[in-house]
């Protein structure tokens, strides 16, 4: 399916051959400062994101901001483990550590991108729409970051099924974990979230000593 997707990148051989390969299938806007991220995100919607940490005017994680509904992916030459933690828990949904080749980065892509059919999530009155990453209880819209919008969906799509942070952390990033404390603090910012609707909202979540996390609203619509 075609999509649009924004690459920021301030390598000009990197970029350029990132744009090549992805505009043969999709619609590719390339950047290379941060400004100029800024400024497309302010005229246009994307599908997904490649972003660089390291630009000429500033920190590629500044774009987070701008693009809470769009799954991003970090392209970076920072390798650490505290690079990685850092960048997911910004609300990244993947992170890959350059140099990496194309099609690595296409079928880390199709992770973060579902097809039609599993659009829309539906439960215990909270509604997902994985395409347009939009989420609404009942009727109140609710402000997710890309990371806990992420978790949500997972959560939702196995419903009444516990699963413990790390679990939660390798099945939404498809990498092993870290032991750190990311998933825990992307959760008690969903429940905070779900909370300030209702109570009733903020019950669709759950946990369990010895058991983990889970969400309890029913199968899905």
């Amino acid at each position: 399916m075609f999509k649009n997707i924004l690459i920021v990148e301030d390598g000009d051989k990197l970029r350029n051959s990132l744009t090549e390969y992805f505009s043969a299938m999709n619609k590719v806007t390339a950047c290379p400062t941060l400004k100029s991220a800024i400024s497309a995100c302010a005229e246009n919607e994307y599908d997904i994101t490649l972003l660089d940490l390291i630009l000429p005017d500033g920190n590629g994680i500044e774009l987070l901001r701008y693009l809470r509904r769009t799954p991003v992916i970090i392209l970076s030459d920072l390798g650490t483990d505290e690079n990685v933690i850092d960048g997911l828990s910004a609300g990244a949904a993947d992170y890959i550590v350059k140099p990496c080749s194309p099609q690595v980065i296409e079928a880390k892509m199709s992770l973060r991108l579902l097809p039609n059919g599993k659009a829309n999530l539906s439960s215990g009155g909270l509604t997902l729409n994985v395409q347009s990453r939009t989420a609404v209880y009942k009727n109140t819209v609710l402000d997710f970051t890309s990371s806990e919008f992420n978790i949500l969906t997972f959560l939702m799509q196995n419903a009444g099924v516990y699963f413990n942070s790390n679990e939660i952390y390798e099945q939404v990033w498809k990498m092993p974990h870290l032991n750190t404390e990311t998933i825990k603090k992307h959760l008690s910012n969903l429940r905070k979230k779900l909370l300030a609707v209702s109570d009733e909202c903020a019950a669709l979540l759950t946990t369990k000593f010895g058991k983990g996390y889970a969400f309890i609203g029913g199968k899905n619509d």
